[in-house]
Formats: structure tokens, sequence, C-alpha cells
């Protein structure tokens, strides 16, 4: 997943239209600043791509006596496929590590709560999975005092917290 990418077409969905600046401002409101470590020059470089792409339209010219001329963007109806794409490998990937689920779920705009739902229980079977084979292999791990097993340990908790979430994220859903 390009996740910078994903971070200016969530903030375009859900801003309709915006300038660079705007996409900023959008992503400090959602505070993906702290658990993402993707930088301003990263988001000006994609929406350039995006541009590229036609996944964005510039939609008009603003200009401020004081300050340069603002270019407005929208999402073109491609770009609303990628978003939806990259929507749901953050749904479904995990990606970044524990924070793809929140990602998705902090600039979802069409998905419904029943697809969430779904999105969730599949995100819980992942995590499962991925739990699983750390435990296999932990089994036929070393015994040296920091072996792989005392740093999959870590691992381990950390999925099932997130597994925790995501299963409080399908309880707030379905009680709604």
């Amino acid at each position: 997943m390009n996740l910078p990418k994903f971070l200016v077409l969530g903030a375009l969905d859900s801003l309709k239209e915006g300038s660079g600046y705007d996409v900023k401002s959008e992503l400090n409101k959602k505070q993906v600043e702290n658990w993402t470590d993707v930088k301003s020059g990263s988001i000006y470089f994609a929406i350039k791509k995006l541009e590229a792409d036609n996944m964005i339209k510039e939609i008009r010219k603003e200009r401020d006596k004081n300050f340069p001329v603002k270019i407005i963007y929208s999402i073109t109806d491609e770009g609303k496929k990628l978003f939806d794409k990259l929507q749901e490998e953050a749904f479904l990937g995990l990606y970044p590590q524990f924070y793809g689920f929140k990602l998705a779920l902090k600039f979802n705009s069409r998905k419904t709560d029943t697809e969430i739902i779904e999105f969730a229980k599949m995100a819980v079977l992942k995590i499962d999975s991925i739990i699983k084979k750390m435990n296999l292999y932990k089994d036929e791990s070393s015994d040296l005092i920091f072996s792989d097993d005392f740093f999959i340990e870590h691992d381990i908790l950390l999925y099932e917290q997130e597994k925790f979430w995501i299963n409080k994220v399908i309880s707030v859903l379905e009680n709604k």
C-alpha cells in the first residue's frame, strides 16, 4: 500500500475538494501524524503523482494577493475506486502495522456498518492466523535468554490488543 496516496485520497474524499495545504490540515485534524511517519513532502509528492495518474484533478486556482496561487483538487471516480481498494487493503492488511484498520475506519465515507463488521471479522481471522503461526514458530525456537520466542511473545501481545480493539469496533457497530 502507498500510505501517502491513501491519506491524500482519504482527505480529499472527506473534504470533497481542497489544496495541498487543506489536505495536510485535514490529516492534522484526524491526527494521523500520531501513528504514521508520513512527511509533508510525501503528501505533496503523492498529490502530483495522483494528479498525473488522473486519480485527482485540478478544478480551479485561487489567488490571494499576499500568497502564491493555490491549486484546488477533487478526487475523480477513478480516484474513489483506488481509495476504496486501498481502504480495503488497510482494513484487511493491518497496514501500517496495527494502524491500518484504524486508518481505514477514520477515513471511511462509503462503507456501511455491515461492510465494516465483515472487514473487522476478516481482520480478526487474519490476526488469529498470524498468532497461530507465531506460536508454532515460538515452540521451535532456541533456548537463548533473548531468543526469538521472547520477541514473538511481545508481537503476540500486540496482535491480541489489536484483536481486542477490532472486536470492540464490531460490538459498537452491532449495538448501534
